[in-house]
């Protein structure tokens, strides 16, 4: 009978900050002029900051960023307020309550760690006034707010996949206006359910996975570590050198080698996620992986694998404008239009990445827990739920179908009118010049997407689908490095010019 009455929360009510009636077209007509009020007022702070050359500093460097993330904690918390406090229906979804409840913790902690940051700025400024050029450089700046976003984004992601491991069975009425901790934790059932449960059936919780890896061949195992190691290694110093020539060479101060900058950078990151990990289960007998360890690879992967996906879709329009609209290019292609197209990358492959994590961990994985992989991916998860996976499954598919789609239409209609430009070209220097610029992208692109393809077309088999995906998660992010600086000539004569200038150091 207790198993029968179950019942799975799919929404949350918000109960708000009261339940009288006629207080809330007042609270509602207050927290909109609020809301309005902090929408204008960062909004200008950041505006004013980057265009005013005097406000170019450290201090106020950290004052833009802290205005942005305050813009998008009340952004996160204020609309959902305000639309509650008109609807008689003051539900939230399941799913968006969770993302609500990530971010709460995410700005929250990125905003205290900011405003850390500008205290460090103020001591350096004042104690050591003549350290301060050096102590406070702008890599040192982009350094502290990365940290903050990071741990301030890893923490909020902790906190989500710690709270989505609780059951949600019965009572759902949150006493507050949006979805925090403590009034979350009451809802909880999850001692209760366990031991009701456990009644009718042998039920166990899985709290870590043992990742099978690429062969259970004791004699190749050793022989694959070095081969992955090495593999890695090149891909950190291929990476982190891409990275550093391209902020050290003012000729490669373009919109192309931005995002050439920021390609390198999630392949880095991309690899790191998986690499390391494969590396230890390779020389360890006990290849496993902690629940929260896994969800969280699970969720970079594809954040990452999403990121990764549209920064080379920007960089195909990039070359488009550059070829087509090269009288336009300064202004379609603006260093603010470039940050506006990096960040919507990063925060979509962000949110994709914590919806289809947030999906996964609403599956309860109540039996086996070996993962037929060398990290934790979504197919393999998805085989060892023991709940119905159709919704999960759904998000995959429409989610991947989108974002090939999408990405590829776009590099696609791209190139046909950068084809259609240089065939019109009439000297073969102009057409080969307009085609080297576009080689070392295509290529990219080459074997980004016919890896991807390689995957959904290929017959099912475990051992193949392994080789594809070892493919895309370690060597392509070690090639792109490689395509770029041996079919780049700008990328030669940078390399060129950092080993003469290392070698005239010595």
């Amino acid at each position: 009978m207790l198993k029968e009455n179950y019942t799975e929360v799919t929404e949350f009510i918000l109960l708000g900050l009261t339940d009288r009636a006629d207080l809330q077209p007042v609270l509602f007509v207050v927290f909109l002029v609020i809301y309005l009020i902090t929408v204008i007022g960062n909004m200008s702070m950041i505006l004013l900051i980057r265009t005013d050359s005097k406000l170019q500093t450290p201090m106020y460097f950290f004052l833009s960023h802290l205005s942005f993330v305050d813009l998008c904690y009340a952004t996160n918390v204020t609309p959902q307020m305000l639309v509650n406090l008109l609807s008689k229906r003051k539900t939230i979804s399941f799913l968006g309550c969770f993302t609500q409840f990530d971010f709460f913790i995410s700005l929250g902690l990125t905003d205290s760690y900011m405003l850390t940051a500008m205290a460090y700025d103020r001591y350096m400024a004042i104690c050591k006034p003549l350290l301060y050029g050096n102590k406070m450089s702008r890599g040192v700046c982009l350094s502290l707010v990365a940290t903050s976003y990071i741990y301030g984004f890893a923490n909020g992601l902790a906190q989500t996949i710690l709270m989505l491991r609780l059951t949600f069975c019965g009572p759902n009425e949150i006493n507050h206006f949006y979805c925090a901790d403590p009034p979350l934790l009451v809802l909880a059932c999850s001692d209760t359910y366990a031991n009701e449960t456990a009644m009718f059936k042998n039920y166990t919780e899985v709290t870590e996975f043992i990742l099978l890896g690429l062969t259970d061949r004791a004699d190749l195992q050793p022989v694959l570590f070095v081969v992955f190691l090495v593999i890695y290694l090149i891909t950190v110093i291929g990476n982190v050198g891409m990275i550093l020539l391209i902020r050290s060479d003012s000729k490669l101060q373009t919109p192309m080698y931005f995002f050439l900058s920021h390609l390198s950078f999630v392949d880095l990151c991309y690899a790191t996620t998986v690499t390391p990990q494969m590396l230890v289960s390779l020389s360890s007998e006990r290849k496993t992986i902690s629940f929260l360890g896994c969800f969280i690879q699970f969720d970079f992967s594809i954040f990452l694998g999403s990121t990764g996906c549209y920064m080379l879709t920007v960089m195909a329009y990039d070359r488009y404008m550059a070829i087509c609209k090269p009288l336009l290019y300064g202004i379609k292609m603006s260093r603010g239009v470039c940050l506006s197209f990096v960040a919507t990358f990063y925060i979509y492959g962000f949110a994709n990445g914590l919806t289809q994590t947030i999906l996964m961990l609403r599956l309860s994985f109540c039996g086996p827990n070996e993962i037929n992989h060398f990290y934790c991916a979504d197919p393999p998860l998805l085989v060892l739920a023991c709940s119905d996976t159709y919704v999960k499954e759904t998000a995959m598919f429409v989610g991947a179908g989108f974002n090939l789609t999408c990405s590829l239409t776009i590099i696609f209609i791209s190139y046909i009118f950068i084809f259609r430009v240089i065939l019109h070209i009439h000297s073969a220097e102009g057409r080969s010049k307009a085609f080297s610029t576009c080689g070392s992208h295509l290529t990219a692109v080459t074997v980004f997407y016919g890896t991807r393809f390689c995957m959904f077309l290929r017959p099912p088999s475990e051992t193949s689908g392994k080789m594809v995906a070892v493919f895309y998660t370690t060597v392509i992010p070690m090639l792109n490095p490689m395509i770029y600086s041996l079919r780049n000539k700008d990328v030669k004569e940078a390399v060129n010019k950092a080993i003469v200038k290392a070698n005239l150091r010595q």
